[in-house]
């Protein structure tokens, strides 16, 4: 059976649709469904929004169609009154439909000549793949409502750009980019056939039936992504540690979804993912008989660090970038020859740059000798980093970096539990080891949400009670990251003695 009606699409339907039809589908009829977004994804929408309205800056004078999405109808109108209006320089927010398609466009800029300059702004510092859809829709939907169209363009933030103080300079803050001729070709190549496939779909009484994949995160994570894991087998196959598609895809023709249904012999499954296979059919954990002398290759005191760190698209210390990666705070927990267990920890709450405070800091805290464990390279880069910007440091910050041990390294190659699910991250790896130690109770529980805490507490509107319960939720959160280090390194030294050294 068909449906009778189908709703309007529009710019974020249509790609939803080039991505998934399934998805497309749910977020017409089952929004309900969807996972809301997370702390760090309304911080990206938030910042998206930021900058849509400082690009507007870029064309003085222009008018801003203020009639809400919903209110479509009376926003043509009130474009069409703009359009007409020849002193009016842009078009912010312009309303068009055509063929059952519904658009608002960031930028119409008109041309002297009677045409137009579509402008689509992105937060991103270049164009990707994934834009020229959203580019190629707008203007099929101008074009066929009789709207010429000179020029299609997309107004990004480039990342070289330094930030001097004071008001941005927009005109090195933004580049624009003419995709003209890659829109008009996704027009003639994708967007008449898409629509149709897209329109079949939605007159379906029931959802297309499309396996787990490749599609689920790509180019954006869906929104139903756990929706469609819940229908999935408990052990779906997408669990294996970077599945590529040609895999999943030789899984899937053979009728195989679950990893236990995997035979011991199968083409393309590398070392790793047949340790997994072996481990999820056990139901035991994979212990490698070099875990022992990773773990022994430490020397005393152990020091545990975590740092965090955030990048505002729109840069808020002078001499940084868009975009630039700055460390706010760090935790370390040090473990001494007789076992005692120490912390310290550094937050920048000032209204200045915090790194050289917090390099100061940190040499200071961690002391000539010791190894220094981490979980993941990123402390390491980040150090290099602080080492380029602070000379006068240097030294002392990049041999930090040479008494590290990655944890997440040692565990990849030696270690796999069924509970990690695919995953080798902390969060992942945590509960499976520590099941007693969690996040759960914190307010705060994982790094985007940090970094947008951090941007909150130091923001000038942000008010000293409000800033004071930031401070705390992020002194607990990255405190419990070198605690969870220092657990899981604890729980590895005792599966490690299933082969001793």
């Amino acid at each position: 059976m068909t449906r009778d009606t189908i709703p309007l699409l529009s710019k974020s339907r249509f790609g939803a649709g080039l991505q998934c039809p399934k998805r497309l589908y749910l977020q017409c009829y089952s929004p309900e469904l969807a996972e809301p977004p997370d702390v760090s994804q309304r911080a990206i929408m938030d910042m998206g929004i930021a900058v849509g309205r400082l690009a507007r800056q870029r064309f003085p004078g222009g008018r801003l169609i203020k009639e809400a999405y919903y209110e479509h109808d009376a926003a043509m109108t009130s474009t069409l009154q703009a359009i007409a209006d020849r002193s009016v320089p842009a078009i912010f927010e312009g309303a068009f439909t055509f063929d059952d398609v519904r658009v608002r466009v960031d930028v119409l800029s008109p041309n002297a000549d009677g045409t137009f300059d579509l402008v689509e702004v992105k937060s991103s510092t270049s164009v990707k793949e994934e834009h020229i859809p959203d580019v190629a829709i707008q203007l099929y939907v101008l074009e066929g409502s009789g709207i010429a169209v000179r020029r299609a363009c997309l107004l990004h933030i480039d990342n070289t750009y330094v930030y001097e103080g004071g008001s941005y300079d927009l005109r090195q803050l933004f580049q624009l980019e003419d995709v003209t001729d890659q829109a008009r070709a996704f027009v003639r190549s994708e967007v008449s056939e898409s629509l149709a496939g897209m329109r079949e779909a939605l007159g379906r009484e029931e959802p297309p039936e499309l396996e787990i994949g490749r599609q689920c995160t790509n180019p954006y994570q869906c929104d139903f992504y756990r929706h469609c894991r819940e229908e999935a087998p408990e052990h779906h196959i997408e669990q294996l540690p970077r599945v590529k598609g040609e895999l999943i895809r030789g899984l899937v023709d053979s009728g195989i979804r679950d990893i236990r249904d995997i035979p011991e012999v199968f083409p393309g499954l590398s070392a790793t993912q047949r340790r997994v296979r072996e481990c999820v059919v056990s139901g035991q954990p994979y212990v490698g008989p070099g875990l022992a002398s990773a773990l022994a290759a430490i020397e005393q005191p152990v020091h545990f660090l975590d740092f965090e760190t955030f990048n505002p698209a729109l840069p808020v210390y002078p001499g940084t970038r868009p975009y630039q990666v700055i460390p706010f705070q760090w935790s370390l927990h040090v473990r001494d020859s007789g076992g005692n267990l120490r912390h310290r920890s550094f937050l920048h709450d000032g209204d200045g740059d915090p790194r050289e405070a917090f390099s100061v800091s940190l040499l200071e805290a961690i002391g000539p000798i010791g190894t220094i464990v981490i979980y993941s390279s990123y402390e390491q880069t980040i150090l290099r980093q602080l080492a380029d910007t602070f000379p006068r440091y240097s030294d002392r910050l990049l041999v930090l970096g040479d008494r590290m041990l990655d944890l997440l390294a040692v565990v990849r190659a030696h270690y796999y539990h069924p509970g990690f699910h695919g995953s080798y991250s902390i969060k992942a790896v945590l509960p499976a080891l520590v099941p007693e130690l969690g996040y759960d109770d914190l307010e705060i529980q994982e790094g985007g949400h940090a970094s947008v805490a951090f941007a909150h507490m130091i923001a000038l509107e942000t008010e000293g009670a409000e800033r004071e319960r930031l401070r705390h939720a992020l002194l607990e959160y990255c405190r419990r990251d070198t605690e969870a280090m220092v657990r899981i390194f604890d729980a590895l030294g005792e599966a490690s003695k299933r082969w001793p050294i």
